[in-house]
This record gives C-alpha cells, structure tokens and sequence, in this order.
C-alpha cells in the first residue's frame, strides 16, 4: 500500500518538459566502449514508437556484441539509444527478434528467462553500487540496487527499494506464437533519477557512469539464448562491472548561452568592490558555548555562587518554554531542565541571597485573569534546593504580582543594590496606546515597579517600600518607581554603580534607552522618546523627561536593553552600557556618570537576532540570539582584527571596475542581468539589475523556496531611472546605483548618486542623502524628492529576517526574459552560464518527504519510505550540480502586480511578498504578527479580520484588512497614504496608486468568497 502510494506521489512530482531546438545526432562506430549521453530539451512521450525530434539528438549504440567470444557475433541486431534531462533518464532499443517469446508477467520476477532488454548503470567506479533494469517482450519490468556484487544478489535485492520505471513495448509480430516468423520488437522508456537515490541520485553535468546494454534472444531454433551487450565484458556475465563501458553525461551546452543573448559566464576579475570606505568597528561576534544546541533561546543569567548558566528558550522535545541550566563544564551539551511552562516565559531574577534561600524568579505572559485582558502577566518565585544537583522543589512555586494586558507586557525583573525587585511593564496594547495607559497612575502597566518580597504585607506577597515616589499620591499605584514606558525589552542593574537601565521598543520612529530615576515621567504617549506623539493627550503628574539614549528608525528599529560590562578582556568597555537591536544586529556602547552621557557609540554590527544580553562565569559578554536549532545560542565580542578598510573603495561609480562605460551605463561583460516578476514600488522609477561574480569558482546556491545565497565578494548592482518628462522613455535619467556587497558573512549596502551630466555617479555618505528632481507632466512641472539610503536602511530591508537578498529566489526569477533574438526562461539562462550551485539530492528528497508527510500527516508512519529516499551507505556522493533540479515549469512564479492579465489573488499576494514581506515576516522585528510571504498562504498572513496592533488612523471599526469594506481595512489606508504610518515604510515618498487600485478590488472581492471572507484568520 505505502510503496503504491510513494509510486503515484513521485510520479506526480516529476514535471512536464520544456521544448527547445534540437542538437545534431552523433554515431558511434561498432567497437566502442565510451558513448555520450545527450542533453534534451524537447519533450518525449512513452508511446514505444521513439518518432520524437530528441530521439534524432541521440548517440546510437550499434556496437552490439558477444565480446567473450571473439570469433561470433550475435544472430540479431540491436540499436539503443539513451538522452537525459533534469528528471529522467531515456531510453529507446530496437531489436530484431525472429521468434518473439515472453512468458513472464509478475514485476520483478524472473525476465531474463525470456526475450528481454537490459540496462546496467554504475554511477561510481570507486564504489560497489550498480543498478539492473529489465524489460521483456511482454513489457514486464525488474528492477533493483545492487549495492554490492554478491551470489544471490538477485535474491537478495529484489524486493528492495521502490522503483517507477515506465516502459512502452511495440511488436513487430507476435507474441509466443513460436511457428511463425516475426521481425523484432522496440523498447521506449524513462527511469526518474529519483530512482538512483541509493547511490547518490542525478549524475552531474560531465560526470562519467559505468553502464552495460544487454539482450537475451531466444529462439525456437536456437538450443540457448542468443546474448550480446554493448560492453567490453571478457566472461559471459552481465555483472561483470569491471569492464562496463563508459557512459559519459553531456549536460546543458554552455555554448548555447551566446544563441540566448548570454556571452558564456566570465567573472568580473576588475572588481575593486571590496572592504569598506569606513574604518571597521571596533568589535565583533564570535560564537561561545557552541556545543549548547538550543531552540529560539531567550535570556541567560548566571547562577550566583557558581559558573552555571540559567537559560530561558523551548524545549527541543515538548515545544513548551523552559528554564534550563547548563552543567558548568565548558565543554558539556547539557542542559537540564528546571521547569517548564506553557507560558511565554521573558525573564528571570536571582535573589541577593539566592545561595543561601535559593529563591529566583520568573515573568511570563500566559492564559487570561478575570479582569477581561487577553492575557495575564506574572511573576512567580521558585525555590532550587541546595547543591550541586539541587532542582526546583516541587510545590514552591509563589505568585508575586500579576497585571492583565492585550500587548505590550515588559515583563523584565532585577534586583537593585537596595534588594528591592524591579520589573518592568508594558503599557498592555499594542495600538498607540489606545487605552490610554502611558501616562495614567492608577495600574501597573506603562511602568517600572519596584516592590520589596522580603518584608510582605499580611496575606500578600510584597509590600511596597515606603520611599517609592508616588506612595503618597492619591490614586496612584505605590508600586510605581518610574513610568511613561510603552513596551520596555530588558532591564539591568549596573553591578558597581546601582543604576538601572531599561531599553524600550518605540513605535514609528524612534527607539529608546534610559538610565531611570526615581519618579520619571518618560513621556509614552504623549511623546516617543523625546519627539511629539500624541500633544493632546493628558499628561501624567510629573514633567516628561528625554530618553538617555535613542535611535532613529533609519538604525534601529528593535531595541533590545543589555548590561553594564565589568569583564577583564576589554578594558576600554568596563562600566559601559552595552545594548543592540534584534532586527539590525547592530551593538551600542555608551558610558553615564549617573550625571551626564559620557561617550556612546556603535561598536560592532552583527547577523544576529538580538533578544538578551549576560555575563559568564568571568563576567564576559554573552549576546543571547533568537533563533531555532543549532543557530540559535550565544555570541561573544572579539577584538575586530581584519582590516575592512579600504583606501581604495570606489567613491565614484568609474573607479568600481564594474562598469565597461558608466556614460552609457553598461557594465562589464561578466554580469548576469536578471529581472522579477513582482517588482518594489520605488515612486515609479525604471530599474536595472546585474550579479556580479568575481571568481570563476563562483557559484550561486540555488534554493527551490528561499533565496538565493552567494559566494564572498559578489555585488549585486541596480540602477535607478526617473522619466524627467512624464511618460515618456526616452527622458529616463539615472538617478542612482546601489551595490549590495558580500564580504566576511554579511550584507553591506552602499549607494552612489548620479551627476547631473550622467557620466558618473558618486558614493553617498554613511548617513544617506536626499534629492528633489524637477518632472514635467502635462500639468506643468511637479517635484519628486529620492532619499538615497543610509547604509543602515539598506539593511533594514535586506535584513536577516527577509534573508538579506530579496529579489534573487526563484519564485521571482522564474520568468520568461527577451534576449533580443529569442525569449528564454531566466532560470535556465542561470543554469546555462554554468553559474548555479545544486544541491539535487538534498532537494529531490525533501519535495519527495514533503510529498510523503502530506500524505499521511503522521511522520511515524512513512519512517521506512523515508529510509527509500535516501542514500545508500558507502556508496557515490556527488558534489553539487550546476543543473535545476527540476523543469521551471515545476516551479512556482510571482505574478506580476500591475498586470491585470494575471489572477487577482495572485498578483495580491505577489504585491505584498515583494514589498512588505522583508519586514512582515516571522523574526522579521515589530510587534505586528503578520506574515506577508505568498507561501503563507491567505489564513497564513493574518491579516483578515485581525484588529491593528498600531496606529488604526481614526477608521470606524478597523481591521487588517476588512472583507468588502476597504474604509475598515488598515493595510490599504498604509499603502495610501505618505508619511506617518505609510507602507512601505521606507524607500519611497509616492503613492503607488496601481497597489491601491490593486488592494481596494481585492478587499471588495474578498466579501463574495465565503472561503476567503468568513473572518477566519487563525
């Protein structure tokens, strides 16, 4: 039953071919041993009749004979011929047969005691695999790995593995009628490479495999079968792969790509793209405690008294959120689990005597009170028992304070030199502060609380301390220390000084750090940071200070508080507030007085998801990153050696090496163009997109779904043009080019304006530049202003969490492109150039698992099909292939947004992929949950039906977006408008009017689908 359904589903997996021109066939004279096997494009249909134009491409193999009988040649003739493309293997044999016989019928049993055509291929001589293929005059079929040559290797093997071989037999005659004389019969089939899984699978482009054709005739007037092979075979054994001839595979013909308007692939060896304008920071990561494999790690804090670790993150095995703690040993993988909880768990707090009471504490976020908030937060002491192996004690779980909230939660803990608790609080929403929290007194939320657990009231848990500043004040909550926070990340006490630090993550604009002082009014949400939000909404009863430290949008967009660092390594940091940004990976360093900032700077920039900062057991520095898996675990700064700086880097686009003549902005003749499906909106302007690769080693890492990664020292170049005359082409003026280098594991932007006299074009600085260009329409002349980014905006689109790269993945290539004198899919123009780097085992197995699970939705119950799609141990392991995996066909293609020839949803989901999903994706920053990428799928996104988490722009009622009610639906209000909330958020300063056309249609239409408008958006 499983091996019938694996059948139907690889089938169905395996895609249509494409038809492109034919090559010229090539013979091979009687004797030989090497043959080619030719690349085809065009289709082949298993009918038997082998009358296809690629059949005409083939070798044919004549040399049919009894080699280990020197002086007989076989009584009948055999021609075969074999093609391959990226999913089958081919094959076509004519046979003369004057007594056509075959009795066999059962898959797999004895074929070659009847007239039969057989197939032996060995993908490696240095390993012992081989593979037999049989097909009788019935069109019955055998087929089998051998992973090793043994005496009853058909017994053996047999009944193992699964195989989908098709065949077409035609006869010229008929069949077991032994008293007349029949004339022969042909073979056409296809074996899926697929089916060589078990030795590896798809031969690379120019590999040579070992291979036998082989054929058993029999005959009433012949005592035994007539057998003759197309192999050197020195004994009368068609197992005998030792002399197999040789069989070598002609991939795609790179000497095709000039037909397609290609010049064959040459690196750009001029590059002087490399290191950076900039001196290098100072710092930057390295990873500590690898051998900790964890999953999405949250916070770590070192046990007190010990160099133990305590760990937040999710549990490998249950999914739930624990409390871990490392062994000790630098060296150990362990972790042991304390506790586990189905909460979100943010935090955790020693306290001062934890060596002698044990106690530490917790804050999470988890099911609701009964006070009509979402979610309840709460912080709850445990007790660990004394010694080296001491767990949590059962039962000693204490609930301290607890607070309701629909957002924002804070939810970070620490203790002061006072031994009093502090926790942070969020203002408990998520749309500017629609609650009117911020500023109010009378709750805990929007606060920093500090309460006392040593001394609580009677029947309570904590008291609060009597020299809290707001004690006193009618209606206010006397936990209160500090408030005006809208969602505070992370809180810390400087262990010498006794200054608290809390980090916040702003909303539109702004991010914010602050060393707080008893009683602070920090201004959320009448401002954000220290820049007016909201002037009309009522104040609380203290004056609003700035923030200590803040960053612009531009350089951070989630900011993640730290510690004070006293470690031993870096000298010139000890005492400074250390800090970064989850979505940019950048790390700040800045040093307080307690009176005055006394220097504050960027020092290192990182690849990371920032969520926590620690200390080890030295005091050194742990950066806690967010990620899955093996990822995901712990960072350290090292001394920045490499010397990133480079006197030379091109400040002028002429001095780049890049371009053959700037003045007609052709580059060299190394770099690949390439166009997408679904472009960005950039205020209309014409755009122009080039891979350069600087090595001939080069190779470009194909991904089926994801983006496309890159060698070191490629640039990615587009080029910016703006219609100086609206509507018409011919006034197109370049305006910008930006490259996009990869160096030393990251992404680095940089951008170069255009001179007026478009000659040359100069390198922007750090901070970005803007421009206002003069446009004549119709109407008389209007101003269009470009901003030219910031090396920071650059990445705060190509960022980690959008994969860096964003319009290089083959959804949005997989594209039909004008070359001038013929139109060719993109993808195999790549494949062409020689350019890509495969990895078709790893892929075919997991379209194949996917498949599978699908299937039967339980993983436990396709554990033995699984073991089917795999290698065989100690056999061939290719190296990776310059070939698609599959047809383009196979694969998935953006539509484009603009063109109303494409389905509506289509062209939707393609606009938001294209231009909000670099941000709008899981870890993509932000507090919206949303998910834009098209593969999420409509109830994926999470966008029908779900309330705003930000500004809801004064809509009746809004949501998301609004099923037939575009005046309800935020998304749209976002891309239709400029300025404070628009979307996309940078990079543009127009409205694209054919995105709102776009999205009012789609939102109108979504009410008539009762699948698409029923609200459902879990």
């Amino acid at each position: 039953m499983k091996s019938a359904v694996l059948s139907l589903l690889v089938i169905a997996l395996l895609p249509a071919l494409s038809s492109l021109p034919a090559k010229e066939p090539a013979r091979h004279v009687a004797g030989a041993e090497s043959y080619t096997c030719r690349w085809t494009t065009h289709s082949i249909t298993m009918d038997g009749k082998g009358d296809e134009p690629a059949w005409d491409q083939a070798d044919r193999i004549e040399s049919f004979s009894v080699p280990w009988l020197k002086d007989r040649s076989p009584k009948t003739r055999t021609q075969a011929r074999l093609l391959w493309d990226r999913t089958y293997l081919y094959f076509l044999a004519e046979m003369e047969d004057h007594d056509l016989f075959a009795d066999i019928v059962t898959h797999d049993g004895k074929t070659w005691h009847n007239d039969v055509f057989e197939l032996f291929f060995k993908p490696s001589a240095e390993h012992d695999g081989y593979y037999e293929f049989q097909v009788n005059a019935a069109g019955t079929m055998m087929d089998m790995f051998i992973p090793q040559r043994t005496k009853t290797l058909f017994v053996d093997n047999v009944e193992k593995g699964d195989f989908h071989l098709a065949t077409r037999v035609v006869l010229k005659g008929t069949l077991n009628e032994r008293k007349d004389r029949d004339e022969g019969w042909q073979v056409e089939g296809r074996i899926p490479w697929t089916d060589f899984r078990s030795a590896g699978g798809r031969p690379l482009s120019g590999e040579t495999w070992g291979f036998a054709l082989c054929r058993y005739d029999y005959d009433k007037e012949y005592s035994d079968p007539d057998l003759s092979t197309s192999a050197p075979l020195t004994a009368k054994d068609y197992h005998q792969h030792e002399h197999y001839g040789e069989l070598h595979f002609e991939g795609p013909d790179r000497d095709q790509a000039g037909t397609y308007g290609l010049a064959p692939f040459q690196p750009v060896t001029t590059s002087r793209v490399a290191g950076s304008p900039e001196p290098p920071l100072p710092y930057r990561v390295v990873r500590t405690l690898p051998q900790l494999q964890l999953t999405n790690p949250v916070y770590v804090e070192k046990e007190p008294g010990s160099q133990r670790l305590f760990i937040i993150d999710q549990h490998p095995s249950s999914g739930k959120q624990r409390v871990g703690r490392t062994s000790g040993d630098l060296a150990s993988d362990q972790v042991e689990t304390l506790l586990e909880t189905s909460d979100v768990a943010y935090s955790l707090a020693f306290h001062p005597d934890y060596k002698t009471n044990g106690y530490f504490y917790m804050a999470r976020s988890g099911a609701p009170g009964a006070d009509g908030y979402d979610k309840q937060v709460r912080v709850t002491r445990y007790t660990v028992s004394p010694g080296a192996k001491g767990g949590v004690v059962d039962g000693s779980s204490l609930e301290i304070i607890q607070w309701g909230s629909n957002g924002h939660n804070g939810a970070a803990l620490t203790f002061g030199h006072d031994g009093m608790l502090y926790i942070t609080s969020g203002d408990g929403t998520s749309d500017s502060d629609t609650n009117l929290t911020g500023q109010g007194m009378d709750h805990l939320l929007a606060k920093l609380l500090r309460i006392d657990v040593d001394h609580p009231d009677q029947g309570a848990a904590y008291s609060v301390p009597p020299d809290n500043p707001f004690v006193d004040l009618e209606g206010a909550r006397p936990e209160t220390w500090a408030y005006g926070f809208r969602n505070p990340w992370r809180v810390t006490t400087d262990s010498r000084t006794g200054h608290i630090w809390v980090a916040q993550n702003g909303q539109d604009l702004w991010e914010q750090a602050y060393l707080v002082k008893r009683g602070a009014n920090y201004g959320w949400s009448v401002y954000e940071g220290s820049h007016p939000f909201y002037l009309n909404r009522k104040r609380g009863p203290t004056p609003i200070l700035k923030p200590t430290l803040e960053h612009p949008h531009l350089e951070a967009r989630s900011l993640t508080g730290g510690i004070v660092y006293y470690g031993e390594k870096f000298p010139e940091l000890q005492g400074a507030y250390l800090y970064g940004d989850y979505s940019t990976g950048k790390i700040w360093a800045a040093k307080h007085d307690g009176s005055r900032l006394l220097w504050h700077r960027e020092v290192a920039d990182t690849t990371l998801q920032i969520v926590g900062f620690g200390a080890d057991g030295q005091g050194e520095l742990l950066i806690v990153d967010y990620q899955a898996g093996k990822k995901g675990g712990f960072y350290t700064f090292e001394a920045h050696q490499g010397a990133r700086k480079n006197s030379r880097f091109p400040l002028r686009l002429s001095r780049s090496g890049l371009f053959q003549s700037v003045r007609n902005h052709q580059l060299q003749p190394g770099a690949i163009p390439y166009e997408v499906n679904a472009p960005l909106w950039s205020d209309g302007a014409a755009k122009s997109r080039y891979v350069v690769l600087t090595s001939a080693e080069d190779r470009i890492g194909f991904s089926p779904e994801g983006n496309w990664t890159f060698p070191k020292g490629t640039v990615l170049v587009k080029s910016f043009a703006l219609e100086m005359e609206e509507g018409k082409a011919a006034s197109r003026r370049w305006i910008e080019t930006r490259f996009l280098l990869f160096e030393e594991g990251e992404w680095v932007g940089y951008s170069y304006q255009w001179n007026d006299q478009q000659t040359d074009g100069r390198l922007v600085a750090r901070e970005g530049a803007e421009q206002v260009f003069q446009i004549q329409t119709p109407e008389g002349v209007r101003e269009q202003k470009w901003r030219y980014p910031s090396r920071t905006e650059c990445m705060t689109c190509h960022s980690r969490a959008a994969n860096y790269v964003l319009g290089l993945k083959t959804r949005q290539l997989n594209r039909d492109v004008d070359y001038g004198n013929v139109v060719d899919n993109q993808l195999l123009s790549f494949e062409r150039l020689g350019v890509l780097q495969v990895d078709w085992s790893g892929q075919a197995g997991a379209v194949l698992r996917a498949a599978l699970l699908r299937a039967w939705e339980k993983e436990e119950l396709i554990v033995d099909l699984v073991k089917q799609l795999s290698q065989a141990p100690s056999q061939r392991t290719p190296g990776p292939s310059t070939m698609l995996p599959h047809d383009p066909a196979y694969y998935s293609r953006m539509a484009n947004p603009y063109n109303d020839a494409h389905p509506l949803d289509d062209r939707v989901m393609a606009y938001l992929e294209s231009n909000c999903a670099q941000c709008h994706v899981s870890a993509g920053g932000g507090n919206a949950q949303m998910n834009l990428l098209s593969s999420a799928g409509l109830s994926g996104m999470k966008i029908v039906n779900v309330k705003p988490l930000h500004d809801a722009f004064g809509l009746k009622d809004p949501v998301l977006v609004a099923p037939g009610d575009p005046g309800r639906s935020v998304l749209l209000e976002r891309v239709a408008r400029r300025g404070k909330g628009q979307m996309p958020q940078l990079g543009t300063n127009l409205v694209d009017e054919g995105a709102v056309s776009l999205l009012r249609e789609w939102i109108l239409q979504l009410a008539t689908d009762p699948e698409k408008g029923d609200g459902s958006s879990e």
